[in-house]
Formats: structure tokens, C-alpha cells, sequence
């Protein structure tokens, strides 16, 4: 076996023949090669010697493949694992995504550039991470340095403020370079694990159950993960359940044939077929009726279904996406929705997180659409102030990132006579529903339900101010209060900052 200096790979099988198969090929290709004929020997190896990638196989005496992988990721978080296996169950491909491996690769491997390909790959991707992670740390610790130097030198606030929020732009586009999703806004926690959720199961065949609050955008979801599937050049054939009259579900779904019902005058191809070899978005799928949802299974069990009026089978291959705003479990549990239609649509369940958990993703957001929406007016562009900012962060938004949206075009229209406003109420959160609920049936609040209501409220708007009193964005500014007044109602109301 050659010499050499290059990235180090070890080659994890108990098939010896397929071993040195490997190892030889990507040897003559410059790099350096150890070989491992089970999960034990392999997991030793990497702690004595170390390597920058693993081939792993997944059934092997001794050690699972899968119970190597946890392990080898728990060891090295950043060094890349590729699975080659000789099972392609679906189960088997997500488990491994979901266990860290960087690809998986199905045996037998008979284009052996195929092999290299991944593995160059992975190299590749896993050099990235490392550059993005110096990176960010570079970055952090400029910020707190200047952080320091701003506290020092309130001269240099406002110069030092902007070249803050370019690193930090330039920081979270350095992050998203690793894991780019057209179209989706956000570099919070939340974000990432959404992210990554699409970056695990869009190259699988999976089906997907998208769930979350109305207007978070699960059908963005839904594109993103086709866009990145092996079907991305098929048709994303989308179906909103809930605006489909019940007597024509059918119809809709598989198609029918002229004369079939009143008013079928042609013949007319269904969802389904449109959908074939691509991806069919069914929204709001807990709206399907229980009478049809026996011949959604079918479709989805056998691949096969007829139109409306045929005897003619036809035979289909979709992938399916479905997104819900209900708890579909309980309905399963409550008779109204089938529970082996359930578990066939929830493969891979996809959360998308409403816009109150990851609301340090809602300055990009807003921007975003504030721009667009200068954009359709033909106005001048317009930028958020601070002050703006903390009002945006201090409001619950139950309409999540739709209503985000539209607040912004409504601002975007507004700012063109005057000063950039935002009709999002007085008051905001549970206290608020609270209050309003009971203005609605006409009860007479308590001076204890009041000063609850006046306690939340104020406790908003000094977390949305980072608990800063005065100035521009500031809690009095917020409350459209004296800064004394304020001050005043803190000590009232006992209100103190929760130590970090």
C-alpha cells in the first residue's frame, strides 16, 4: 500500500474482501488507510491513532454499526462518518442521519468514484465546519472586546455600534454558508434544529409530518425539504385539505373521468398523478374525511388508486408531505382521524417553532419583509429603528411569522405619511387574552386582576429594553411613560431583574 502523508480514513467491515477493496482504491488516491474487521477494533483504533474519516458498515459481530457511530460521534463531534451498508430500509437510513453520519452509501458500492465522491465530500464539509467554528470564535471575542471599548469611550458608541452589526451579518452568513435553506430567515437555536431536521430527512424518502401553530411556515418547511430531496426536479404538487369541498376530496386526489358525477364535462388528472415521482404537500391533512382517508392509505401502502368513474388502476410514486396545526394523536384518539394513516403520514415528524420561541430570529425577519414590502410599494427603502425592535420583541404574536409579515406591510404603508408604527395593542400575552376575554363578556375586573395585568406588561417591556429605563427603545419609551413614573411603578409593583 502506498505511503503517504494525505487524510487519514479508516475502513470499518467485517467483510475482509470489500475491506481491501476500499482501502486499496482509496489509497492509490493519496490517502492514508487503516482497516478495522469490527465495531471494538475500530472504536480502539480511533483512540490510539486517531483518523479524519470512517467508513463504517452497520451489521457486524460484536458492536452494532449504529452503537459505533453514537459512540465514535460522542468521542469527535466533527469527524466525519460515512455508513455503507447493505440495507436500505428507510428505518435503518434515518437512524443513521439521526445518529450523526455524515452520508450513507448502499452496497454493493459498484462505481467505486461514487465512493470517493462522498468522501471528498465529507472532508470538505467537515473542513468548512472547522473554518466557520474559528471563525465565529474570532468574531465573539471582537465583540466583547468592543463591547468593553464602548463602555469606555461613549464618543465612539454609534461607529462602534454599526461595525458590531456587520460582523455580526457577517457572522451568521459565515453559519448559514454550512446548511443553506432558500428562504428561511433565522439563526437561533430553534432555527438550527429545524434546519438541521430538513438537512437529515429531505435526501430520504420519508414521509414527513409537518406540525406547528398557524402561520410559522410549514409549507416553506415542506419546499425546503423537497428542494433538497433527490426529487427536486419533480413537481412540489401542493393540496390545502381545508379548502376542498367534502363531496369532491376524490376527485382532487385521484381525478376522474368524464360523466362520472355532475358537472365532470372532461376528464381531469388528480394530485396524485401530477405528483408522480415528485412530492405531494398535503396542508392541513386533518381535515381529510375519515371516509377517505382508508383510500389515502391505499395509495400510500400499494402505490396504486383509480379515478372517479374507472375500473382502470393506475400505479403512482409519491412522496408525502403533510403539515397540521392540530394535534393529530388526539384526534386519532377521538375516532376522527385513522390511526394507521397516522403513523404511515408520521415517518419523520417535523415541529416548526412558533415565532415567540425563537424571537432573536425576528429583526432579520422583520427587515426582510419591511423590504419586500418597499419593494412592491416602489417607496424608499426603510430601515428599524432600536426602538422599534424592542416593540417587535415585547408582542406574543399568535399569528406567528404570517402576521410578522403582515404588520410589516402595514408599517411599510404607514411610514409613507409620517413616522413607522406598529397596531399591535396595548398590551400583550396571557394577561392581555385575559383581559380582553373578559372585557368581551362584559365582567368587571378585580384591582388585583389589573395590577396583574400592569405587572406582566411592565416586566415586557423592561426585558424588551434589556431593563434600560430611558433613552431611545428604552421601557418608559415602550410604556409611553415619564421615566420617574416608571421608575415609581418598579418600586410599587417590587419588580427586580432575575440574576443571569
Amino acid at each position: 500500500m502506498p505511503d503517504t502523508t494525505g487524510p487519514r480514513i479508516l475502513v470499518v467491515d467485517d467483510n475482509r474482501q470489500l475491506r481491501r477493496l476500499f482501502a486499496l482504491y482509496l489509497a492509490d488516491e493519496g490517502f492514508a488507510i487503516s482497516e478495522a474487521d469490527d465495531g471494538q477494533a475500530a472504536l480502539d483504533h480511533c483512540a490510539r491513532e486517531g483518523c479524519d474519516l470512517v467508513l463504517l458498515d452497520l451489521r457486524m459481530p460484536g458492536l452494532g454499526g449504529l452503537e459505533v457511530l453514537a459512540r465514535l460521534r460522542e468521542d469527535d463531534p466533527d469527524r466525519p462518518v460515512i455508513v455503507v451498508s447493505g440495507t436500505g430500509e428507510v428505518d435503518d437510513v434515518i437512524a443513521a442521519l439521526r445518529a450523526g453520519a455524515s452520508d450513507y452509501l448502499l452496497k454493493p458500492v459498484e462505481d467505486l468514484a461514487i465512493l470517493l465522491y462522498a468522501v471528498r465530500r465529507a472532508l470538505e464539509r467537515s473542513d468548512l465546519l472547522q473554518e466557520n467554528r474559528r471563525h465565529r470564535e474570532h468574531l465573539e471575542q471582537e465583540v466583547r472586546e468592543r463591547t468593553v471599548e464602548l463602555t469606555a469611550a461613549n464618543s465612539e458608541l454609534q461607529e462602534l455600534r454599526r461595525q458590531l452589526e456587520q460582523e455580526n451579518e457577517y457572522l451568521r452568513e459565515e453559519v448559514g454558508s454550512t446548511a443553506p435553506v432558500s428562504g428561511m430567515i433565522g439563526d437561533s437555536p430553534a432555527m438550527r434544529r429545524l434546519l438541521r431536521e430538513i438537512e437529515l430527512v429531505a435526501p430520504t424518502g420519508a414521509n414527513v409530518l409537518i406540525s406547528g401553530e398557524s402561520g410559522t411556515g410549514k409549507e416553506l418547511v415542506a419546499r425546503a425539504i423537497h428542494d433538497r430531496s433527490p426529487r427536486h426536479e419533480r413537481p412540489l404538487i401542493k393540496v390545502n385539505c381545508a379548502s376542498i369541498p367534502r363531496e369532491l376530496f376524490e376527485s382532487e386526489f385521484f381525478g376522474h373521468v368524464r360523466g362520472s358525477f355532475t358537472g365532470a364535462v372532461r376528464d381531469r388528472v388528480g394530485r396524485f398523478q401530477l405528483a408522480d415521482h415528485g412530492t405531494l404537500f398535503l396542508d392541513e391533512v386533518g381535515e381529510i374525511p375519515v371516509e377517505l382517508q382508508g383510500k389515502l392509505l391505499r395509495v400510500l401502502q400499494e402505490g396504486e388508486f383509480e379515478r372517479v368513474g374507472e375500473d382502470h388502476t393506475r400505479s403512482v410514486e409519491v412522496r408525502i408531505i403533510a403539515a397540521t396545526n392540530r394535534d393529530l394523536l388526539h384526534e386519532v384518539e377521538q375516532g376522527r382521524f385513522r390511526r394507521d394513516l397516522y403513523f404511515r403520514l408520521n415517518v419523520y415528524p417535523v415541529v416548526v417553532p412558533a415565532l415567540r420561541e425563537h424571537l432573536e430570529d425576528l429583526p432579520a425577519l422583520a427587515e426582510h419583509f419591511l423590504g419586500q414590502s418597499c419593494r412592491r410599494l416602489g417607496t424608499e427603502p426603510q430601515s428599524l429603528r432600536r426602538k422599534h425592535i424592542a416593540q417587535l420583541q415585547a408582542y406574543a404574536w399568535p399569528g406567528n411569522v404570517r402576521e410578522l409579515q403582515n404588520t410589516m406591510e402595514r408599517a411599510a404603508i404607514v411610514s409613507q405619511c409620517g413616522e413607522m408604527s406598529f397596531d399591535l395593542g396595548a398590551t400583550t400575552g396571557a394577561a392581555a387574552t385575559v383581559a380582553r376575554e373578559s372585557a368581551a363578556a362584559g365582567e368587571v375586573l378585580t384591582d388585583a386582576q389589573l395590577r396583574g395585568f400592569e405587572r406582566e406588561n411592565t416586566l415586557r417591556a423592561l426585558n424588551a429594553a434589556d431593563w434600560r429605563i430611558t433613552g431611545e427603545g428604552g421601557a418608559a419609551e415602550l410604556l409611553d411613560l415619564p421615566p420617574s413614573t416608571l421608575a415609581s411603578r418598579i418600586k410599587a409593583l417590587g419588580l427586580k431583574r432575575e440574576e443571569a
